[in-house]
């Protein structure tokens, strides 16, 4: 009996870590050939970033060991990989994943790898160990490059995957030992189908550009009621386009039976198609009203028409997101948009402004600004594309959000786009910094409440009014311009090749923050000073006093805080209205009564590092700090000003 590993080595986010879906497909199908499976034994996977000795001491003469590599672990895995060889020289290092260029470079620059699997890898990993037992000619293996015994590197041809009904790593036991014995609380994947018909550059899926392969209905069902018999809390659905087929519903009812039934899972998240817009409400409705979603995506990366040009996409028009931002808001579910920080034809200007473009059309609850990274498979990452657009990148260490520390940790590295032919470095920076404090500032809620009535009561826009407040805290204060200055210090470090873009609190728990995430948490970690500070500028534009000290009350009381529920507070106005009316895309007129609210949130949260993880990190994107977001409530109550 031969003995096959397996390696996907995956970041802990909190106190959990993901199921190795990527090596698990790949065991399951090849364990369920009967030549594989009278042949060899699966020894173990390593999913954790563990000490690479100790791993390397639990296998017992390896005959193959496949690595599974993304941006978060091909270090490791290279290391792994050269430590292995020299220890067991006659064991096959087969490398494959998304951070597997299509070329064989890998092969020429690394000489303890002996074959690449490019693409999807569950039939050509079960033909190479077929291979190995000589029942297999692996020049006739499709999809893969490898060295041979005199050392000559060879790329076989490429052939279309078809199949569409793969054994499943959960039900056949794959997963079983790491069930048994995980330390750590686990998460998973559901793959329900795979393909893309888009061909967005920047993308690696893997399958872009190609007719999109239904798995079974009834092993997705089958592996669902698995993830809910071992709890799993969060499943992240990885189709390209959830929604897109009519059997999505199905598959969204189903996990609502199963939560239902068991208690699980808690969470989905799903990429959602954007061309199915009646199904997809009618699936985020379903899931909202059970709590499982985390909100609609309306994804955009960009409003500027010459970068979705050069991209390859297309978005809706601005008229039919409005109507979906309308149509979520009155359902009471939340919505976030996408954007992509980086992307060539993008300039500083169309960034920003296309970022409080937004902000008009009414997405008020979350966006996020992702940075452009080149992965080695994207079209994007080739050398024409490239020097076509003039990127330049800045290689960083794993810039991972929500996980531990992982500064001394073997892991991998990302390349993050840091200027193009249409946006300098210096303005990258200054693109990354007006994003961070919009993102803080309003769609966190900070200052939601001073914007929107500026904005409709004074005609001034969003961009204006976030351009003159981010210029007033530089200049004009000093715990606010003290936190600013910090994510500024960061993002000139990280151009320059230093650290990552992210921020650690200890306040706020050992984990990672995003640059927005980490301004939101301190300014409202120090409320009373930070309101404070940025009272004088709002009174600029709000000269009745009475007023502007409602208000000021009203915004400091619209953000959740760590033991801070059911808080009540009287005013002159009926604030409650008019903001709700601003967050469904509506206006009315700001009527004058004396009126007391309570604010409520079903999310008690004992102290900031679990607001942190509760409210920012697992409630981002439903909104969760802001009490005008469901199921957060401010309730009109009997009461009278003091």
């Amino acid at each position: 009996m031969r003995n096959f590993y397996l390696v996907q080595a995956g970041c802990l986010y909190g106190d959990t870590y993901y199921l190795p879906y990527a090596v698990g497909m790949l065991a399951a199908f090849a364990l369920n050939d009967e030549a594989v499976k009278s042949e060899y034994r699966l020894g173990r996977i390593v999913y954790t970033l563990e000490d690479i000795e100790s791993a390397i001491a639990s296998f017992e003469n390896p005959a193959l060991v496949g690595f599974s590599n993304s941006i978060w672990n091909y270090e490791y895995n290279l290391e792994f990989a050269k430590r292995l060889k020299a220890l067991y020289p006659d064991c096959i290092i087969e490398f494959g994943g998304h951070h597997i260029p299509p070329d064989t470079s890998y092969l020429e620059k690394y000489s303890f790898v002996d074959i690449l699997t490019h693409g999807k890898g569950e039939e050509s990993f079960r033909d190479i160990l077929l291979g190995l037992l000589g029942e297999k000619e692996i020049e006739n293996i499709p999809n893969i490059s490898y060295r041979t015994k005199t050392g000559e590197i060879i790329k076989n041809n490429t052939a279309p995957i078809t199949i569409t009904d793969y054994p499943s790593p959960y039900l056949s036991g794959v997963f079983d030992e790491i069930i048994r014995t995980a330390e750590y609380h686990l998460s998973c994947v559901l793959e329900t189908n795979r393909g893309c018909p888009y061909n967005c550059c920047y993308c690696d899926w893997g399958e872009l550009n190609s007719p999109v392969r239904l798995f079974p209905l009834e092993k997705v069902f089958a592996e669902m009621e698995w993830m809910a018999a071992n709890k799993m809390e969060f499943v992240y659905c990885v189709d390209a386009n959830f929604g897109m087929f009519e059997r999505d519903l199905q598959i969204a009812e189903k996990l609502v039976d199963l939560k239902e039934t068991f208690g699980y899972p808690n969470r989905l998240q799903v990429s959602y198609a954007k061309n199915q817009p009646d199904r997809v409400f009618q699936i985020n409705k379903l899931l909202a009203d059970h709590g499982i979603g985390k909100g609609a995506t309306l994804a955009l990366q960009s409003l500027e028409p010459k970068v979705l040009e050069n991209v390859g996409r297309a978005n809706i028009s601005k008229e039919e997101y409005m109507r979906r931002i309308a149509q979520f808001r009155s359902a009471g579910i939340s919505t976030y948009t996408e954007l992509i920080l980086g992307l060539p034809g993008e300039t500083l200007d169309t960034f920003c402004h296309g970022l409080c473009e937004l902000l008009e059309m009414g997405q008020h609850s979350s966006v996020t600004a992702y940075h452009c990274e080149l992965l080695p498979g994207s079209e994007m990452s080739t050398p024409a594309y490239m020097q076509k657009h003039g990127i330049k990148t800045v290689c960083t260490a794993l810039d991972q959000f929500h996980c531990n520390d992982m500064s001394d940790t073997l892991s991998g590295y990302s390349n993050i786009v840091v200027g193009t032919n249409t946006m300098s470095v210096s303005e990258w920076v200054q693109a990354n910094f007006f994003a961070a404090g919009v993102q803080a500032f309003h769609h966190f809620g900070l200052t939601q409440c001073f914007a929107m009535y500026v904005r409709h009561e004074c005609g001034v826009s969003y961009y204006d009014f976030y351009s003159a407040l981010l210029e007033y805290i530089l200049t004009k204060t000093s715990f606010c311009k003290s936190v600013l200055e910090q994510v500024r210090e960061v993002l000139e470090n990280f151009v320059a090749g230093k650290g990552t873009l992210t921020v650690i609190d200890t306040h706020f728990g050992d984990i990672t923050w995003p640059l927005e995430e980490a301004i939101f948490l301190k300014c409202l970690y120090c409320s009373d000073v930070f309101y404070e500070e940025i009272e004088p500028f709002v009174k600029q534009y709000v000269s009745d006093d009475t007023l502007l000290a409602d208000l000021s009350v009203y915004q400091t009381n619209a953000v959740l805080r760590p033991q801070c529920n059911g808080v009540c507070a009287a005013f002159h106005f009926q604030f409650k209205d008019y903001f709700e009316a601003v967050l469904s895309n509506a206006y009315i007129p700001l009527k004058k009564q004396i009126q007391t609210y309570r604010f409520f949130t079903p999310f008690e949260t004992k102290d900031w590092e679990e607001y942190g993880r509760i409210i920012v990190w697992y409630g981002r994107r439903n909104s969760r700090m802001l009490y005008s977001s469901a199921p957060n409530r401010i309730e009109e109550v009997e009461g009278i000003l003091p």
